[in-house]
């Protein structure tokens, strides 16, 4: 995005709602599927959560082009603050280290790095709608027409963060401790790699009934990366850090990824044949 003039706020404000409808259906869903305390912030976190931060960008710009990254950069800023503020109150409700701390959970929130860099591009958006600019319309300074080295150098780590710590978390994955997470473990892959996706485009496709927006390409593309992608690498470092079961969080992780690859390829197959995508 150039300009915070440019979001949809109905779509935005749409489909954070619906993050929080899955948040709250996540939330009672798991009080029948397991009565291990540290598990279950785990597996709300699944049932809301994507990895919608890293590979939500490139994978709608694969799906409907420059379009699809624009629509995805503007759902970004909102749902994953959200993503990271529900999964530290979640994770802290739903500790084994002890009762919940509002003072300790406020503390995480501030030196999570994910909201810390989310409101500082925001605050970025909201300056450059005042930056001043050429004759032909272009800013005075960009990072990239002005520091392309650093620009490149940023593209660069951001690209690799997430297969690092991909490898990293096969490193310590181990089929021995799935037999004793198979139940929570179907549970939350389920509800990541089916459930939301079902949830959230059944109520998108109301919403476009009723006439609140009209369903583009690029949005049908930000959507099935928001709904459809595997659980966030850093909810496992984050569940870690929590209290909650960590061994649970990286095996979602794992098989979330890896279901994934399936359930994303039939996602848009169906929506390229509906002709939305």
């Amino acid at each position: 995005l150039d300009d915070i003039t440019q979001i949809n706020v109905k779509f935005t404000g749409y489909a954070l709602m619906t993050v929080v409808l899955l948040t709250v259906l996540a939330l009672i869903a798991v009080q029948f599927l397991t009565s291990k305390k540290s598990r279950k912030g785990v597996m709300i976190q699944a049932g809301f959560r994507s990895n919608f931060a890293i590979i939500g960008i490139p994978l709608a710009a694969g799906m409907a082009g420059e379009s699809g990254t624009m629509v995805t950069t503007m759902l970004q800023a909102p749902t994953i603050i959200y993503f990271n503020v529900m999964s530290v109150l979640v994770l802290s409700i739903y500790s084994d280290t002890g009762s919940f701390n509002l003072k300790k959970v406020l503390k995480n929130l501030i030196k999570n790095p994910l909201i810390q860099g989310l409101a500082a591009g925001v605050a970025v958006l909201l300056v450059r709608h005042y930056m001043p600019m050429n004759a032909d319309h272009t800013y005075v300074f960009t990072i990239s027409g002005n520091l392309p080295w650093l620009y490149t150098v940023l593209e660069y780590l951001g690209s690799a963060a997430t297969p690092l710590c991909l490898l990293a978390l096969g490193g310590m994955f181990e089929f021995s401790a799935v037999s004793g997470l198979r139940k929570e473990l179907t549970a939350a892959v389920i509800m990541r790699l089916i459930a939301a996706p079902l949830i959230g485009f059944g109520l998108c496709f109301l919403a476009v009934r009723q006439g609140l927006f009209e369903l583009t390409p690029a949005m049908t593309a930000a959507l099935i990366a928001l709904y459809g992608s595997p659980i966030a690498v850093s909810s496992n470092v984050m569940a870690q850090e929590m209290g909650a079961d960590d061994v649970l969080a990286g095996q979602i992780v794992v098989w979330t990824s890896l279901f994934s690859m399936a359930t994303l390829f039939i996602m848009i197959v169906v929506f390229r044949s509906a002709g939305l995508l």
